[in-house]
């Protein structure tokens, strides 16, 4: 039985009659479509346009035939004159007066173009109405005319008014009026320029004040027909220019018919509906976007300034005005900065400033002023470079120059101070791009520093070309300048590194090598170089892109109870686009915590066995303290992903001066362990490594403090569990494409699955305790507190659920292959007691399993630190067009990212002191590096697929059961970035992939698979001499029978490996034919046929014959019929008689070459399927098939969402808050049964009908008791008070009821205890006597329902019902 569709809509105009309803309609197509209304013989057209947004919002826009927008700056007013015949057969004439917004639309007129007679605007405010607009279009292109608009004033405004039709000659056209100005100018200068037209023609000069930066402005008091000369003058000069630009109506003519006219129109209205979109950075356009493919050309650099005319908008007559400057000089770093040219100081372009740069004939240079030495020091001279056509420069005077292109980048520095030793270096980021024809030129500071701690950070930027140390003693750095960063919790910024102290010995301006390289120093104390010297910094941190992370240990103060007397803190580096971004994080895993117990200083240090690209420096170690550390060998290896990695020995040594200076023997860090060296000048020192959290602690005590050293391990109750699943399945569907109902894709199906969680290890195993080539040594001894994790499935299977659907090939992609192996896991599956309690049997169980994953979690349980994983032979079955039509689907699970993200943030503007901004790039790197990959070990096992693939896109190629083998893929420890790790896996298994790409070649069908049939005759030769064998270790009959099956071994082999081969080669051929015919219902026809694969020799014979006959027929026929259905499909379409013709000869064409191709591909066909006949009946050819068929869920058996009640059934109630929906079954007086629902409110409950979709009862809630009743029913029980007599009914007063009735009785009852009777009272008192409540109606209704649903909706009625009535806290 076929669900029907129930979600539909419709429409009515109000005032329209009794509520005339159009023809309903779906929301599911997208597209546009048509609606109409009639009405006393009037017609109303309602124009639908259903537009996907995202995977599950649809936009649905109702308009009618007549839409008005503005792009004008004022507001104007409409008079729309509307001429229809009425019912009575008299002209009725009706005027619509709208006010029209600046920059908006007006909501569309419902009235046809015959009816729209009159349109005239006005000024707003004003009396006098403009001449009516020609509304009437001679040709199909957009006609605009001039339309005087009175003022009140007294002035006329000149506006263009265009029309033009979207979808014109179609049931669904629409006439599109647009309001625009005559001319829009747009100034890209910083400043504001004062803008001057002269009329000559009529004696007249104005003048108007142009905003710069981009900004859009109509040019005010414009006539049409007339030329008007444009001069512009700056607001700090006195004259204007001398040049001036006509411009007239006439021109934007030859500019549209030198450009061309869009004919697309749709983008006006774009502009009208939703937010408009953002054609690029603001001004000054410094965005640079990396992925820009076209560059742009630079409109001139010979000129100081260029006045351009262009088209506004695509379809209007507007003519936009554009006043280019050649370049614009942007200083955002945070210096003063002078411009020279030459030994010329041409300006002082202030920090955070945009400026016109004159037009440099020369090379040019940046200064900035020294107080210091009183002078302006200068970078290298810079060159800009344009095309062939730019003007040849001036060689200097053999002085050094950096040439800059149009689109690039260039570094500069400017070295300030004259003494050596007390110089600093201030680097530059000079770029320069090109937009909308101007050469943007950008000056930043290169190091951009940012501070994401909670903490106040001191840092000390230096640069140096010597070693700020040696290799026996600590690094000793000289004073030199010091700077704040603030916390991250206050608003800390990006700020930029101003200087670098230089600290070189050398004469300045002499060329040395290697070149100075830049080191920054931090700490977390307030004073640091108060005190504690040298202690109170870290180690110098190099600034190199071949360093990209790096955990730094900053000293700090330390905590209470002798705490950490230091932090780690994450530098990462980044370069984009000339700029250096050095960003600050706290570690969430440093490498190494050092605990120092000794009484004396100690010095660390670290043994490199290859040339280290840069310094090692030693690292103090201050008596009782703790103290962060990463060596060299860390942070120089990210993020590299190494097979097995040793760390490096260590030495120490004492750094008093009264003893001896010899270091002590290599410290092996690699074992967690405890050991003793002899430390000289101290004595004994015990060290114990081991591994907290991902963190190898070394913890350093002296002789007397062993019990230091010895951690005690508490053995805390650990959690395990075990899970059998006998069956577990996961389905993905599309419930977006398809409005009828949930379609499966997908289904991934796990047989027989064991989750386990218990404690690790605490031990090595066997047969590794004693490798002596295991480079870390197992994670269970690393981490005692460890859990493991295990899962293992017994088979895994994922099927194509659209198989039954579409012309797929496989129903299966992924599955166990379990030639000549058990069904795994079956034996020890067969009592679950057993397996739980039999550790043997789990152990078997285990190793069976088709796929085994294994997950060792620190102490913690957030951190996973070892990962194992393995899988057993599997078969892999992959088609291109299955692939393509996921990827088509893969936008419906995604979010829309447009709708989703937050607002872009505001580009960096030139405001003085503004923060730079980060690129997105560099904020998505700084999650990678910041939070790494972090395991001890990752481990996959050997891989071996057989691999089918069918590409039948443009030509059928297949390759059929490649095999392919992967080894095994071992890393660890691994501390590197996703992207590091996802690289390392795809060249490891491209790599595999490669070296099989014989296999791969062999197994191709075209070729009749070579492969597959050596590898056949392999396995049946190898089966006639290895049976036998075997048998004959076992007796004589063991060997009678090895002989039996190796020979039947062996003829099954040679004879499926050749029909095999002789099979997939006519099928290939079959389809290759199929495709060439160039005939699409035949090529669909045999695909569907191809689908049902025959079962015997006879059902193969049978069906290849068949298809044989109908190829020939089909051969014959196709000379006729193609040349009449392309007839008829050109006949449809209206063409030309060209068309007709050249689609005749096309049918003709395709026809000749189906009488090749068709007889060619039937023949194939029939060897093919008597092929697939006898492998099906011998059993020796059989593909996986599905474990469950798809199930189809109709959208219309779907339960109604609660919001759909609260939008459409609870409006009335203000605003209503739903408790619960609960779909019952109504059960009527006659015993009838419907399907229903009952809405929980906080003051009503209604019943709804389903089949209906309306509301059939309403019960307040505090007369109404709800109660759960034996046997799944719901009742409801209402009281109704009844009514004593007639009179009393009849009158005003209103009736109480039983609950006010009752709380009336007790308050008289309790306040008559306060009153003093008097003596009279007393002797006349009579007995008081309650009054009966008024008798009640009874009524119940009964509802079928879920046992556990009624027992939730009795609970939550009562708690509303008390609410209701203040029961209870509320």
């Amino acid at each position: 039985m076929l669900c029907p569709i129930l979600q539909l809509l419709h429409i009515c105009i109000e005032g329209w009659g009794n509520w005339r309803w159009s023809e309903a309609f779906s929301v599911d197509n997208v597209g546009t479509l048509l609606r109409t209304i009639q009405y006393k013989g009037r017609t109303a057209s309602l124009i639908i346009k259903v537009m996907q947004l995202n995977g599950v919002q649809k936009q649905v826009i109702i308009c009618g035939r007549q839409v008005m927008c503005s792009y004008l700056t004022q507001h104007i007013e409409l008079r729309v004159v509307q001429h229809y015949v009425g019912p009575d057969g008299q002209t009725v004439v009706r005027e619509h007066y709208d006010c029209l917004e600046a920059g908006a639309k007006l909501p569309s007129y419902v009235l046809e173009d015959a009816e729209m007679t009159e349109l005239c605007v006005r000024a707003r405010g004003d009396e006098d109405w403009s001449q009516d607009v020609q509304l009437e279009r001679r040709n199909r292109e957009p006609s605009s005319s001039v339309v005087q608009v009175p003022c009140s004033s007294g002035s006329l405004l000149y506006v263009w008014c265009t029309l033009f039709t979207i979808e014109a000659d179609t049931h669904m056209q629409q006439r599109v009026v647009v309001f625009s100005p005559l001319f829009v100018m747009r100034s890209h200068l910083p400043d504001p320029v004062i803008l001057h037209v002269e009329k000559r023609s009529l004696g007249l000069r104005e003048s108007q004040l142009i905003q710069g930066q981009g900004h859009q402005e109509p040019l005010l008091n414009t006539e049409a027909d007339l030329t008007h000369h444009l001069t512009f003058q700056d607001r700090h000069d006195e004259d204007a220019s001398h040049c001036a630009v006509p411009i007239s109506t006439s021109l934007i003519k030859q500019i549209v018919h030198k450009n061309g006219n869009d004919d697309n129109l749709e983008h006006i209205l774009a502009d009208f509906y939703g937010q408009k979109a953002s054609t690029g950075p603001p001004w000054p356009y410094v965005a640079q976007d990396t992925d820009r493919s076209v560059q742009e050309p630079l409109a001139q650099w010979d000129s100081p300034m260029q006045v351009k005319l262009s088209c506004w908008k695509s379809g209007l007559n507007t003519l936009l005005v554009e006043l280019l400057p050649w370049a614009l000089l942007a200083n955002h770093s945070k210096w003063d900065l002078w411009l020279f040219e030459g030994e010329t100081i041409v300006l002082q372009i202030p920090a955070g400033k945009i400026i016109v740069p004159p037009n440099f004939k020369e090379a040019f240079q940046i200064g900035i002023y020294w107080a210091h030495t009183n002078t302006v020091h200068k970078s290298t001279a810079l060159k800009l470079v344009h095309d062939l056509t730019s003007p040849r420069w001036k060689e200097g005077s053999g002085s050094e120059v950096v040439t800059l292109d149009e689109e690039g980048y260039v570094e500069a520095e400017i070295t300030l101070g004259a003494f050596p030793g007390r110089q600093k270096l201030c680097q530059f980021c000079v770029s320069s791009l090109v937009r909308h024809g101007i050469q943007i030129l950008q000056i930043e500071d290169r190091t951009i520093l940012v501070n994401n701690t909670p903490h106040t950070i001191q840092y000390r930027p230096l640069l140096t070309h010597h070693a700020l140390g040696t290799d026996d003693q600590a690094c000793k750095i000289p004073e030199t300048a010091l700077f704040s960063l603030a916390p991250s919790e206050e608003g800390s910024r990006p700020c930029s590194v101003l200087c670098w102290d230089l600290l070189q010995t050398s004469i300045p301006g002499a060329l040395e090598f290697p070149l100075p390289l830049r080191y920054m120093l931090l700490s977390l104390l307030p004073q640091p170089d108060t005190g504690v010297g040298s202690a109170g910094w870290s180690l110098p941190a190099p600034i190199r892109s071949d360093f990209p992370r790096q955990s730094v240990s900053v000293p700090g103060e330390a905590e209470s109870g002798g705490g950490l007397s230091s932090r780690s803190i994450v530098l990462t580096h980044q370069e984009h686009l000339g700029v250096t971004y050095v960003i600050l994080n706290e570690d969430p895993c440093p490498r190494m915590l050092i605990h120092n117990k000794c009484p004396i200083p100690l010095l660390l240090k670290e043994t490199v066995k290859e040339t280290p690209r840069a310094e090692v420096y030693c690292r103090p170690l201050p008596a009782n303290c703790s103290l962060h550390h990463e060596l060299y060998h860390h942070f120089s290896s990210f993020p590299e992903c190494r097979q097995k990695e040793m760390l490096p020995t260590l030495l120490l040594k004492t750094t008093s001066d009264h003893s001896s200076t010899d270091w002590t023997d290599p410290i092996d860090i690699n074992c967690p362990e405890t050991q003793v060296v002899f430390l000289p000048g101290f004595g004994c020192l015990y060290i114990e490594v081991l591994y907290e959290k991902g963190t190898l602690v070394l913890c350093l005590a002296p002789e007397g403090s062993m019990d230091a050293v010895i951690h005690q391990h508490s053995r805390s109750l650990k959690p395990s569990c075990k899970v059998l699943l006998g069956e577990a399945s996961v389905v993905l569907s599309d419930d977006i494409t398809n409005p009828s109902g949930s379609v499966e894709l997908l289904r991934l199906t796990l047989t027989k699955l064991l989750l386990s969680l218990t404690p690790a290890t605490p031990s090595l195993p066997q047969d590794l305790t004693f490798d002596p080539d295991l480079g870390a040594a197992h994670i269970s001894t690393l981490l005692p507190h460890a859990s493991l994790i295990e899962v293992y499935c017994s088979n895994l299977q994922v099927d194509n659920q659209l198989y039954n659907r579409a012309s797929f090939h496989f129903p299966v992609l992924l599955c166990h292959d379990q030639r000549g192996t058990a069904e795994p896991g079956g034996g020890a599956w067969s009592s679950d007691a057993n397996l739980a309690e039999s550790p043997e049997v789990m152990e078997e169980f285990k190793h069976s399993c088709f796929l085994q994953l294994r997950m060792t979690l620190a102490g913690d349980r957030c951190n996973a630190e070892e990962i194992s994983f393995q899988l057993q032979p599997a078969r892999v079955y992959l088609e291109d067009t299955f692939v393509y039509y996921i990827k088509t689907l893969f936008h419906t699970y995604i979010p829309d990212s447009a709708m989703a993200s937050a607002p872009a943030a505001p580009q960096r503007g030139p405001q003085c002191g503004s923060a730079p901004i980060l690129p997105e790039q560099v904020l998505q790197s700084v999650q990678a590096l910041v939070h790494p990959v972090r395991l001890q070990r990752l481990s996959i096992q050997p891989v071996n697929l057989l691999v089918s693939i069918h590409a039948s896109l443009k030509l059928y190629i297949a390759s059929d059961h490649t095999p392919l083998s992967f080894s095994l893929f071992e890393r660890g420890p691994l501390f590197t970035t996703a992207r590091q790790l996802v690289h390392a896996l795809a060249m490891h298994y491209a790599a595999g992939a490669l070296f099989r790409a014989g296999w791969v070649v062999g197994s191709l069908e075209i070729l009749g698979s070579p492969a597959s049939l050596v590898r056949s005759i392999g396995n049946g030769v190898s089966d006639f001499f290895r049976l036998p064998y075997e048998g004959l270790t076992r007796g004589p009959g063991a060997f009678v029978s090895g002989v039996s099956r190796g020979t039947t071994s062996f003829v099954k082999h040679i004879s499926k490996g050749t029909l095999t081969s002789i099979t997939n080669l006519a099928t290939s051929l079959a389809r290759n034919m199929d495709r060439l015919s160039l005939d699409e219902e035949h090529y669909t026809r045999q695909e569907e046929w191809r689908r049902q694969l025959p079962e015997s020799l006879g059902d193969g014979l049978r069906q290849g014959l068949s298809r044989l006959g109908i190829s020939l027929l089909g051969a014959i026929a196709g000379i006729v019929d193609q040349p009449m259905q392309n007839f008829q499909r050109n006949w449809e379409t209206q063409s030309s008689a060209g068309s007709h013709a050249k689609g005749v000869i096309s049918g003709v064409g395709k026809g000749i070459v189906g009488v090749f191709t068709k007889p060619i591909g039937g023949a194939a066909e029939l060897v093919s399927q008597t092929g697939y006949g006898i492998l099906h009946g011998a059993g020796l050819w059989q593909l996986p098939k599905q474990l469950y068929l798809p199930t189809e869920e109709k959208s219309c058996r779907a339960p109604n969402s609660h919001l759909k009640y609260v939008w459409k059934m609870l409006q009335s109630l203000g605003r209503p808050e739903l408790h619960m929906a609960l779909e019952v079954t109504l059960v009527s007086g006659s015993g009838q049964e419907h399907a229903g629902c009952l809405l929980l409110t906080s003051e009503v409950l209604f019943v709804v009908s389903l089949s209906e979709d309306t509301q059939q009862q309403a019960f307040p809630i505090t007369e109404v008791e709800c109660q759960q009743e034996p046997g799944g029913q719901l009742s409801l029980t209402l009281q109704q008070q009844t009514v004593a007599s007639d009179t009393e009914g009849d009158g005003v007063r209103e009736r109480l009821t039983e609950q006010q009735y009752r709380r009336l009785v007790d308050y008289v009852l309790r306040s008559s205890h306060f009153l003093s009777p008097s003596a009279a009272s007393l002797q006349l008192q009579l007995p008081v006597t309650l009054a009966e409540p008024p008798p009640s109606v009874t009524k119940s209704y009964h509802y079928l329902v879920d046992p556990a649903f009624a027992k939730v909706f009795v609970s939550k009625f009562t708690m509303v019902k008390n609410k209701a009535l203040h029961i209870g806290f509320h």
